[in-house]
């Protein structure tokens, strides 16, 4: 049965909810420990150059609209190129669901759930995500859209709430350890904007291919925001010293917000809310990986691969052995995954089809176009 495709806002908010979900877990964190008190300027500066590969990527696609970079990878290389990138992309898929379960699942444990294993935790997810798959991607788009005006609202209220806890002079100096480390040393911080991988694999599902360029920099546009607001949140609030604490950074934000005897641990309410996100988020992860080993291994009717791939990324979550371990995976490895596969690596599959596009418009006359691409599409 063909998906049915999704409009702008359920698009926007796909993209979004990587991001948001990596800001709740320990993205400001990760940004602070390496820029130090120049970590807003350097999130204003990664911002503006996830902007500018935004557009190239937009631009870059409008040779080949409906197609995902799957598509255009078996356009370039045939369908070597397309199961080896397919490949690439479905185990960057399924490492950051096995990382982000066992970091969250670890997290409630501490805070909430310290006598239950964390295999019953991740177990719980996993049945969740699984159930919801089952029900289809605009089931999930329409779901993750439902929720996340109120995560959203959730980081937009830490940041204001604590107005009064803040300490500004955090924020000197202004350039941290200095120019080199935020602006060259600094610019890996892109890897915070992780949705672009969705981007890679969001035009086959859009109702409005013309709107595609919209929907991509919206989605960096609030994503930056909000990601400007948490590590302010977190350099104001908190010393440096403490930026290394193995626990949702956001969520010791919320424990410093009180409004008089009646509201008080609120933060208990902003953990529930993040839980539905999570779970949002690592359903669109889950269709992601499944629609992609479909495409690769060319199976039709395939309900038991969401199954397969929630055990592998199950068995995947067990391995680390603590949390330091977890924090090196998703500080430097999924860091790396992002900077390598996701922008250079899908960059330049992008950047040689078209090149090898124009090559053949000039020779034969060819273009790629919907029409006359069938056989890419779906394949």
């Amino acid at each position: 049965m063909t998906e049915k495709k999704i409009g702008n806002i359920e698009a926007i908010a796909v993209v979004l909810t990587v991001m948001i979900n990596h800001i709740i877990l320990n993205l400001p964190k990760s940004i602070i420990s390496t820029t130090s008190s120049g970590s807003i300027i350097n999130v204003i500066f990664v911002t503006l150059i996830a902007f500018i590969i935004v557009y190239l990527i937009s631009q870059l696609l409008k040779n080949f609209p409906s197609l995902d970079i799957l598509d255009i990878s078996k356009f370039l290389g045939g369908k070597v190129l397309k199961f080896i990138i397919g490949a690439l992309f479905l185990c960057y898929l399924i490492f950051t669901i096995s990382i982000v379960l066992r970091s969250f699942s670890e997290t409630l444990k501490i805070i909430f759930f310290p006598r239950t294993p964390v295999q019953i935790i991740m177990l719980l997810f996993l049945l969740a995500i699984v159930f919801v798959n089952k029900l289809g991607f605009q089931a999930i788009a329409r779901s993750n859209l439902f929720f996340m005006p109120i995560i959203l609202f959730s980081i937009l209220f830490i940041f204001v709430a604590n107005f009064g806890n803040y300490t500004v002079q955090r924020v000197f100096p202004l350039l941290g350890n200095g120019a080199v480390s935020t602006f060259l040393s600094g610019i890996s911080n892109l890897f915070a904007f992780g949705g672009i991988a969705y981007l890679y694999f969001l035009p086959p599902h859009l109702k409005e291919q013309k709107d595609y360029t919209k929907i991509a920099f919206s989605a960096i546009g609030v994503s930056g925001i909000f990601l400007l607001m948490s590590v302010t949140t977190l350099l104001l609030l908190f010393p440096l010293l403490t930026s290394s604490e193995e626990i949702l950074p956001l969520y010791l934000a919320a424990r410093f917000i009180e409004f008089g005897r009646f509201f008080q641990r609120l933060d208990a309410v902003f953990v529930f809310t993040w839980i539905i996100s999570m779970a949002c988020y690592l359903s669109l992860a889950l269709y992601f990986a499944t629609n992609i080993f479909k495409k690769i291994t060319n199976i039709q009717y395939s309900k038991w691969v969401i199954g397969l791939i929630a055990s592998i990324c199950f068995g995947i979550a067990l391995i680390p052995q603590d949390l330091k371990q977890i924090s090196f995976l998703e500080n430097n490895v999924y860091k790396f995954i992002i900077l390598i596969l996701v922008i250079g690596v899908g960059l330049g599959i992008l950047i040689f089809a078209n090149i090898k596009n124009l090559i053949l418009q000039k020779k034969k006359g060819l273009s790629v176009l919907p029409e006359n691409n069938k056989s890419y599409e779906r394949s």
